[in-house]
């Protein structure tokens, strides 16, 4: 009798576990938003999509022709603390200049978009939109175009996000920036 009581315990027990398994999945497939991959694009260009009016190919140089900002950072990193000065432009004017889709009609619409920033290596970090935007935090996030006065024409820009304290999201050899709106 009780060998009988285990097994239909064990059983209860693996149906209960598959179901939650199948749920856990299904959410996962239809509230993460589906974020395209730019494999193949090469080593020194940045693919710029998402909730914009331009889809846009850029390359460092495109990138210096923007207005450039210098920042000096200090972040902390797995091999230590780093010292760097980076250059480039404000992320939020590479996103300016491919026309963001803000909805009007909504309240602060903008505060419902995040940038995920990815390198050629699939490495992604998320910037909510309401960091960089100048009417909220304003903060100078780059794409910087040099490190330390060297070039990154090679490897592609270098997200820079001022003020964290772990360098996480310090994204080398960026490829794509993807502008979306939360699902939520």
């Amino acid at each position: 009798m009780n060998r009988f009581r285990v097994l239909r315990l064990l059983a209860a027990v693996g149906i209960l576990t598959l179901t939650v398994f199948a749920s856990a999945s299904a959410v996962a497939s239809t509230s993460a938003p589906n974020i395209p991959t730019s494999v193949g694009l090469p080593a020194g260009k940045v693919l710029v999509i998402g909730d914009i009016a331009r889809t846009q190919i850029l390359d460092v140089a495109a990138l210096r022709k923007l207005p450039s900002k210098t920042v000096t950072v200090t972040f902390q990193s797995g091999s230590g603390v780093q010292h760097h000065v980076y250059v480039g432009p404000r992320l939020v004017d590479v996103l300016t200049q491919a026309a963001p889709r803000f909805d009007p009609s909504i309240k602060n619409d903008k505060l419902r978009h995040y940038i995920s920033v990815s390198a050629t290596d699939g490495y992604r970090a998320l910037v909510a939109y309401g960091e960089i935007d100048p009417g909220f935090e304003n903060k100078d996030v780059l794409l910087a175009t040099s490190e330390d006065g060297h070039p990154l024409d090679a490897d592609g820009p270098r997200l820079v996000v001022p003020g964290d304290i772990s360098g996480g999201r310090y994204v080398s050899n960026v490829n794509q920036v993807f502008l979306q709106k939360s699902p939520l």
